[in-house]
């Protein structure tokens, strides 16, 4: 190919990655052939508009026989926030690859407490039950009787849930735990649905200003909020609001000709309407509906504000992709008029920075609306490579990718999952890798998890993950905590990586590199501060498939330390070992 444009590498594009509005970027291609100078092409996407624009170059430099056009974009290229694909295409018909410049509005930040924070992740009624006299059971439903068995859905003839089962968690049990959530080294508790619902995940929101009774009400809620914040702890609540249940008392009410809340869902003339994924018990909402917008964040006492005033720390929102983005902006904006410093997490299982949701190009983190979202991309990465099916490589690709497409303050407030409600467990992805094998298994998951809690990005651990709780598809994902039964040395692994991560500067807001190496089989990351107090830190995490151990993983970092300007030259100690998987080794 006679095109060559390197996106990564200053010469060829500066600045590097995502820039605020109105920057001015330098661009620069190799060609070979003199007669056919390359032009340069843009098309930006924002929303759902679209359009494309070219530039001629500035001009031509010719350095040890190959041709480099230069094309000098002033500030006004990049006025308006979205994402510019470029390429270069010469006459003769060739063309470069299709770039990405991420162009976002100047004042969007993350708070820094969030990027700071490590969270945990709670299913309520699979945590700990504890005995509350508020904490009402629900009429047609059942409770387990041991809290060990595993979950399982009743079904009738048509496949639909004829029954909810319960375990019974509750909020006091969350509070009764947090010593455990804190000694643990997490500071922030993600909680799934808590709002009045039918069903026991309590995505099928019933009333949106009442906590469910069986979790203990309203008044368990802020007992729990009230006690977080005594111990210098955040909560997270999930916002459900793409779809509302069934039963509830909104959707309920769509009987009556005059409900107010009519214009809230899409019915048709046969009398059925729009639903989530075809699930008639989750009626979706329309999504032009301003009625609903104001209800969810217009209002003073709409339900992000109400919520946000009872002393939570921000809202992680469900099915993020089915929201307009006029509706994402709003509920951001309704959070920070009563809190402090609020963070807005997404449901997105992509790359965030390019994602395309009903034919148009969403604007997560070019214009206020996401502060970041759950990373299913770091977890799927990882899963692959441990699988055997990306090579080192591959990975290593995927996540330089990110980095060069997350505005900077978004790429280190990814959340980096072990896990959630909607994937199968860890521990059971690893058994399969393994063939059953437990101590090999273990060894994975710590492997994983010095990734995680090395990487750039916010750690968060699924309830039950920390003690290696096994669990395949939903329900079987999740099953109640084995508070009697952990694995204790697990549990003392993942205290340890944050205890590590909180005492290491550098893992939290040092820069980031990729590497593969061995054939593929092998993934490594470097993490750097350069000219920080006390002089430079650079740390290496090292990951071998194959499980081969220390003296494998001991000649890869000699290996790879060669070609690494940065380290080429110092020596190392190990800081962490996760089994004959991984290291993690400080450079000095």
């Amino acid at each position: 190919m006679s095109l060559t444009h390197y996106s990564r590498n200053a010469y060829y594009r500066n600045p590097y990655g995502a820039v605020p509005c109105d920057t001015a970027v330098l661009l620069r291609c190799d060609y070979t052939d003199y007669n056919c100078v390359p032009v340069l092409y843009f098309r930006y996407e924002a929303f759902d508009c679209c359009k494309t624009f070219s530039f001629e170059p500035d001009k031509t430099i010719l350095r040890d026989g190959i041709f480099t056009v230069e094309f000098n974009l002033d500030s006004t290229v990049f006025h308006d926030a979205g994402v510019y694909f470029y390429w270069f295409s010469a006459k003769n018909g060739e063309r470069t690859n299709d770039f990405q410049i991420t162009v976002y509005e100047k004042q969007l930040t993350v708070p820094d407490w969030f990027l700071n924070s490590i969270i945990y992740q709670v299913f309520p009624d699979r945590f700990y039950k504890a005995a509350d006299k508020r904490a009402v059971p629900k009429p047609n439903s059942f409770l387990y009787s041991d809290w060990n068995d595993i979950p399982m859905y009743i079904k009738d003839n048509k496949q639909r849930i004829a029954r909810w089962e319960f375990f019974g968690g509750n909020l006091k049990g969350i509070k009764e735990k947090l010593e455990y959530i804190k000694n643990l080294g997490a500071d922030t508790v993600y909680i799934n649905p808590i709002f009045e619902a039918r069903s026991n995940h309590r995505y099928d929101t019933a009333d949106y200003h009442m906590v469910d009774s069986l979790l203990g009400g309203d008044e368990a809620f802020c007992e729990l909020v009230y006690e977080m914040k005594t111990e210098n702890m955040h909560v997270i609540l999930d916002g459900v609001f793409n779809h509302t249940g069934k039963c509830s008392k909104y959707f309920s009410d769509c009987k009556n000709e005059n409900s107010p809340y009519k214009d809230w869902y899409c019915f048709k003339e046969d009398g059925t309407y729009d639903c989530w994924w075809g699930v008639d018990d989750l009626p979706s909402i329309n999504k032009s509906c301003q009625s609903f917008a104001e209800f969810v964040a217009d209002s003073e006492d709409s339900v992000v504000r109400y919520w946000s005033r009872k002393g939570i720390d921000g809202w992680r929102l469900d099915v993020a992709d089915e929201l307009s983005d006029v509706l994402l902006q709003k509920i951001r904006s309704a959070a920070e008029k009563e809190i402090d410093e609020p963070v807005i997490i997404g449901e997105v299982w992509e790359n965030a920075s390019n994602k395309m949701s009903y034919g148009q190009r969403k604007m997560y983190f070019t214009k206020p609306e996401l502060h970041t979202h759950t990373n299913y991309v770091f977890r799927d990465s990882l899963v692959d490579f441990f699988k055997g099916k990306a090579s080192g490589y591959d990975t290593a690709e995927v996540f330089e990718n990110i980095k060069e497409t997350y505005p900077k303050h978004n790429f280190y407030a990814q959340v980096n999952m072990t896990g959630s409600h909607d994937v199968e467990r860890l521990m059971s992805l690893m058994l399969d890798i393994t063939k059953n094998d437990r101590r090999l298994a273990r060894d994975l998951i710590k492997c994983y998890s010095l990734i995680q809690f090395t990487s750039v990005g916010v750690p968060l651990v699924y309830y039950g993950d920390e003690t290696c709780l096994e669990g395949g598809k939903d329900p079987d994902n999740r099953r109640t905590y084995p508070w009697g039964k952990e694995d204790i040395d697990m549990v003392m692994w993942f205290t340890e990586l944050a205890a590590m991560r909180k005492s290491l500067t550098t893992l939290v807001t040092g820069d980031a590199e990729y590497f593969g190496d061995s054939d593929g089989n092998v993934f490594a990351m470097l993490r750097y501060s350069e000219d920080i107090s006390g002089g430079d830190a650079f740390y290496l995490t090292i990951c071998d498939r194959f499980g081969r151990g220390r003296e494998f993983l001991d000649t890869c970092i000699k290996n790879l330390s060669r070609n690494i300007e940065k380290i080429k030259e110092k020596s190392y100690i190990i800081v962490k070992e996760a089994g004959g998987y991984g290291l993690l080794v400080s450079f000095s």
